[in-house]
């Protein structure tokens, strides 16, 4: 592995993981302060506190992996999830946003709000369809996308039967070659969502759920496969990783 972004719960652990891979695992200051109410991040007190201190000290390449569920929360105006933008553009780092909804616009009013602000779309929109992302991108140049968690035991759906890209991400994604990343998400089985307070077992699958990306990649042009697994990952962060 040449590259990793790594985001946990508590923050802390992010930095622990960063220690061991110094140059080439990357930390991202993850809100979720308290493990345990995970599911109302933004109502916990000293958030935007934690975070302004985190990023002060320079250990942290972003913030993330922020969850705003429609009709969950957080409101789209909530001032947590704003101050926390706000921040991250101030800072000039990225912003890894997961959104649940079943339209693109859900997402269209933050990235249009900030539009210096660079966002990471974690797991493109999970459960939309490429068409919807697609108009996303068209609309938020600011907006890059991963496809972590797009595996047959999250949330599926982007490979045929021969493991290539279905035709519409395969368009998706040639079109906007320099936009898309992928990676992984050790939250396994995916359906324990909510089970926040026990560390996920998907690490012990990391090598399956890459493995799954490595195969649809192998079938794209070569110059966009290399951007897809590495090349976009190192511009957008800034940072080239070890050696292979």
């Amino acid at each position: 592995m040449v590259l990793a972004v790594v985001a946990s719960s508590p923050p802390e652990l992010a930095l622990r993981l960063a220690e061991a891979g110094p140059g080439w695992v990357l930390p991202l200051f993850s809100p979720y302060i308290d493990p345990v109410r995970r599911h109302v991040w933004h109502r916990v007190p000293g958030v935007l506190e934690a975070a302004r201190a985190a990023l002060a000290g320079g250990r942290y390449v972003g913030i993330g992996e922020v969850h705003v569920t429609s009709g969950l929360g957080p409101r789209r105006d909530d001032p947590v999830l704003d101050g926390l933008m706000a921040l991250a553009e101030r800072r000039g780092v990225p912003f890894m946003i997961h959104t649940e909804a079943s339209d693109y616009r859900f997402f269209l009013p933050l990235c249009r709000r900030r539009p210096r602000l660079r966002f990471l779309w974690a797991h493109a929109g999970g459960i939309l369809p490429p068409e919807q992302v697609a108009r996303l991108l068209e609309a938020c140049p600011n907006v890059w996308i991963e496809l972590s968690a797009r595996d047959p035991w999250h949330y599926g759906g982007i490979v045929g039967p021969a493991g290539a890209l279905r035709a519409g991400w395969h368009e998706l994604v040639l079109r906007f070659s320099r936009r898309v990343m992928t990676g992984s998400d050790p939250v396994y089985p995916g359906h324990e969502i909510h089970h926040w307070d026990r560390p996920d077992t998907g690490w012990d699958l990391l090598a399956r759920l890459l493995g799954f990306h490595r195969r649809w990649i192998a079938a794209l042009p070569a110059d966009v496969g290399e951007r897809v697994r590495l090349r976009n990952a190192q511009d957008f962060f800034g940072v080239p990783g070890r050696a292979p």
